[in-house]
This record gives C-alpha cells, structure tokens and sequence, in this order.
C-alpha cells in the first residue's frame, strides 16, 4: 500500500509509523489504527456527500457483503467482462463504499485498493483490501500506480466541476493503457 499513497496535499511519500503514517514531503501525520489509511485531505471541499451523515448507516448493511444479486449481478458481470481482471493488475475502486465490489471480484487475484470518503466498510473489505478514506478529487495515489480502476454508481452523485476533477485524478492515478470501468 505504501508504494503506491501520496499525501493528499502535498503529494508526499508517506511511510508507516506506529499507529498510523507520516507525509515525507510536509510532515503531516496520518491515522491508521481502524483498519484503514485515513488521507482526506486537510482542507475539506465545501461540496460534501449525504454518505458521510452515519444516520444512513444506522442499519449497518455496510458491515457485511452479501453474494451479488439481481442489479448488482448484472452490474459487477459488466465490470468483469470489461476489466478482464488477472493476478497481474492493480486495481483502484473509486468510491468504494462498503468494499462489496472488491470482496466480489477477489478470485481473479487482482491487487485491490479501495478509496471512499466515508469510512462505512465492510469486515471483509478490511480483512482482505487496502482501504483508505480520502476525496476522490484529490486522490492520495501515486501517478500511474493502477493498470485498472471502476468507479460504481458514484458519477451520479458528484457536480458537473467534482465529476471533471474525479475523472482528471482518475486518469492521472491510471498507467498508460490502463482501463476505467464506471457504472452509473
């Protein structure tokens, strides 16, 4: 995971310390100790999603991934015939979520990392991926760090300036001839 973060501000290294991770370019400390990364950047964008109000969490769905059904069976089919996963990718799920679509698509043994805003994930996720809360808009990765990327029912939440920015961190997280799945 560390090869492929950067600070979301200043686009830094960041390395792993006890408890948590520290920026090498501006020394900002990062938390790490609930299972996942913690690299929103410092100055919060003041256009925000309803996912982060934990009042739409309070069922707790998000804790546990149930097999793909109905919609979610056909959606995550499409991603697979698309994407054509193999052991050899390093996969980036923009807007994770719950990580469901990572937990899913896990036998084509594909490197996955998940990135979502809020922190609502699933146990399965986090025992099995690399997850990280941070801002689709200003993506905490490297350049051309994945040769693949889905984005899933996502685009349709985000203004017409937020979806170009996602889309421009996107294509810059991307390696040359890499493939970005989006399912709206």
């Amino acid at each position: 995971l560390y090869t492929v973060v950067r600070c979301p501000d200043c686009r830094g290294a960041i390395t792993p310390r006890e408890a948590g991770a520290v920026c090498a370019g501006c020394g900002r400390t990062f938390a790490a100790d609930a299972g996942y990364l913690d690299l929103r950047p410092r100055a919060a964008f003041d256009e925000q999603t309803k996912y982060l109000d934990d009042a739409l969490h309070v069922d707790a769905r998000h804790e546990t991934v149930a097999p793909p059904l109905l919609g979610s069976k056909i959606r995550n089919d499409r991603l697979r015939a698309f994407l054509q996963l193999t052991p050899a990718d390093r996969v980036v799920d923009l807007g994770c979520g719950s990580g469901r679509a990572m937990v899913w698509n896990q036998d084509t043994g594909a490197s996955m990392t998940g990135i979502d805003i809020a922190a609502f994930f699933s146990r399965e996720a986090l025992d099995r991926h690399d997850l990280l809360l941070g801002d689709l808009r200003r993506l905490p990765l490297a350049d051309e760090a994945f040769t693949k990327a889905w984005s899933l029912d996502v685009l349709e939440h985000l203004s017409p300036q937020a979806l170009r920015d996602m889309l421009t961190e996107a294509n810059r997280v991307l390696a040359p001839g890499g493939a970005l799945f989006v399912y709206t």
